[in-house]
C-alpha cells in the first residue's frame, strides 16, 4: 500500500529504535537530507537492490520523509527483501575494511541477540591471518554481513586474529565460560553447526556457503524482531 510520510522525525520514531538498543549515532547518516533524496530517486527507478534505501524504509515502517513510498505489508515481504539484499551483497563483495556500511551495521545491531554501544564489530573469520591460502584468502568476502558479529570489547580483544574454531577451543581451555557463551550466541554458532557447517573452510565455495547460512540466521532474527512474525 502507499503510505504518505512527512518530512519530520518524532520522539516516537526515535524511541522505537532505542527500544531495540540501536546505536543512535548509526541513524544520523541514514536520516540526512541526501539519504532522503536517495530514497526518492530510488523509488522512481527501483532497478537493483543496491538501492538499499528501500530496505531501510521497510525495516522502519514509521520512517518519516516528504516522499511517498510502498510500505511492506507483512513479515513475508520483509523477509523476501532481506533475502534479495543479502544475495546482492554476496554477489558484490567489498573487501576494504572501511566499506562496512551503516545499513549493515544497523541490520547487525537489530539481529544480534545482544547489543549495546560498548560492543565492537568482529570479523568472525578475521581479515588478517591465514584462513585457506594466501592465493584464495584475498577473494573471500570477509566484510559481508554474514561474517560480522558484535562482541564485547574483552571478547573481541581476546579473539584477535584467531579463527573461530580455534578461538572457541581456546576459551574452553581457559574456562572463559561467559565469553564462550557470548561468542556462541552472537555468531549463531550452534545454528551454523546444525546447518552442516563444521566450523572450518577449505575453499571459497565453502566460505560462501557459510555466509549464506549465517545470513539466513540473521534474516530470521531480523524478521522476528522487526516484522513481528506475521504472515500475509
Amino acid at each position: 500500500m502507499i503510505t504518505t510520510l512527512v518530512d519530520n522525525t518524532t520522539n516516537a520514531y526515535d524511541r522505537n529504535f532505542l527500544e531495540l538498543n540501536i546505536d543512535e549515532n548509526n541513524l544520523v547518516a541514514l536520516k540526512n537530507h541526501a539519504f532522503k533524496n536517495a530514497l526518492f530517486y530510488a523509488s522512481l527507478k527501483r532497478e537493483t537492490i543496491d538501492n538499499y534505501c528501500y530496505l531501510y524504509l521497510l525495516i522502519i515502517s514509521n520512517f518519516f520523509s516528504k516522499f511517498n513510498f510502498i510500505e511492506y505489508k507483512s513479515s513475508k515481504s520483509l523477509e523476501a527483501l532481506l533475502n534479495e539484499y543479502l544475495n546482492f551483497k554476496l554477489q558484490n563483495p567489498q573487501n576494504n575494511p572501511g566499506t562496512i556500511c551503516n545499513l549493515d551495521k544497523l541490520l547487525l545491531q537489530i539481529a544480534s541477540p545482544k547489543f549495546d554501544n560498548s560492543m565492537e564489530i568482529d570479523h568472525i573469520f578475521p581479515t588478517n591471518g591465514l584462513k585457506i591460502s594466501n592465493q584464495i584468502d584475498r577473494y573471500l568476502n570477509l566484510n559481508n554481513i554474514g561474517n560480522l558479529c558484535y562482541l564485547s570489547k574483552s571478547n573481541n580483544q581476546r579473539k584477535s586474529n584467531r579463527l573461530p574454531s580455534a578461538y572457541l577451543e581456546y576459551l574452553e581451555t581457559q574456562n572463559e565460560t561467559k565469553l564462550h557463551t557470548e561468542f556462541l550466541s552472537q555468531t549463531f554458532w550452534n545454528e551454523l553447526i546444525s546447518e552442516s557447517f563444521n566450523g572450518e573452510i577449505n575453499n571459497k565455495a565453502a566460505f560462501d556457503s557459510y555466509l549464506h547460512i549465517r545470513g539466513q540466521r540473521l534474516i530470521e532474527s531480523l524478521v522476528t524482531r522487526v516484522g513481528g512474525g506475521n504472515s500475509e
